[in-house]
C-alpha cells in the first residue's frame, strides 16, 4: 500500500544520505561522491524558489527601474558639472527607413518617462532625432523629425508626460560630434532645455 512505499523510500533515502556522510568523513575521494538528485528529492522535497519561472513582467519593471536610475545620475551629474545641453541617448532602435519604434525599445522609453514625470517634473526637456550623412539633406530631416515626433507620442500618450514640457525636433544630419560614425548619428536623444536652447524650432 501507500504507506509501506512512503517508509521504503525514506529508508533507503536515509541509508543512501548516512554512506555518504561515512564517506566523506573517511576518505578524500568522497568529495567526488553525490547523493543522486533523486534522493534529496526524497527528502527535501521540492524547492519552489528553484522551479519558478522567471516572471518576464517582473524584469521588465527591474530593467526599467534600472535604466531610470542611469538616466537620473546622468542627468544630475551633467547638471553638476555645468554641461551646457544635458542628454542622454535613447536605446530607441526603428527599422531602416521607418519611425516604427521596435518593441524592445519600450522599457527604455518607459524608464526615461519615469525619470521626467518623477524626478526631474518641473524641467523642459527635448526629444531630438539625429540620422546618418547617407541619402539626401531634405529626406535626413524629415525622417529625424518623424522618428522624433514617434517618441515623443508614446512618452506623452502611453506614459502621461505633459506635452507642454516637451518639444521634439529633428536635426537630421546635423551632429556637434564631428568624429561620430555612421551607426552613432542614427539615434534620439533626451536633452534638458535650458534659455539658451529653448528657442529651437518645435514640430
Amino acid at each position: 500500500n501507500d504507506s509501506c512505499v512512503r517508509i521504503r523510500a525514506w529508508g533507503l533515502a536515509i541509508f543512501a544520505i548516512g554512506i555518504w556522510a561515512l564517506l566523506v568523513t573517511n576518505s578524500a575521494e568522497a568529495q567526488q561522491v553525490q547523493v543522486p538528485s533523486y534522493v534529496l528529492a526524497q527528502v527535501l522535497g521540492s524547492d519552489p524558489a528553484r522551479e519558478a519561472t522567471p516572471d518576464p513582467a517582473g524584469s521588465d519593471r527591474a530593467r526599467v527601474n534600472l535604466v531610470a536610475h542611469q538616466m537620473r545620475q546622468t542627468f544630475e551629474d551633467q547638471l553638476v558639472a555645468g554641461v551646457s545641453r544635458p542628454s542622454i541617448e535613447l536605446e530607441v532602435h526603428f527599422d531602416f527607413d521607418s519611425v516604427q519604434i521596435h518593441a524592445e525599445s519600450a522599457p527604455e522609453i518607459e524608464a526615461a518617462a519615469e525619470v521626467l514625470n518623477r524626478h526631474f517634473p518641473g524641467t523642459r526637456f527635448r526629444v531630438a532625432g539625429y540620422t546618418d550623412a547617407s541619402g539626401a539633406v531634405d529626406y535626413n530631416q524629415q525622417l529625424s523629425e518623424r522618428r522624433a515626433i514617434a517618441v515623443w507620442q508614446v512618452l506623452v500618450n502611453d506614459h502621461g508626460v505633459v506635452a507642454d514640457r516637451l518639444e521634439r525636433v529633428g536635426f537630421g544630419e546635423e551632429d556637434p560630434s564631428l568624429e561620430a560614425t555612421d551607426a552613432q548619428r542614427r539615434r534620439v536623444e533626451l536633452q534638458i532645455l535650458r534659455e539658451e536652447v529653448g528657442e529651437a524650432r518645435t514640430l
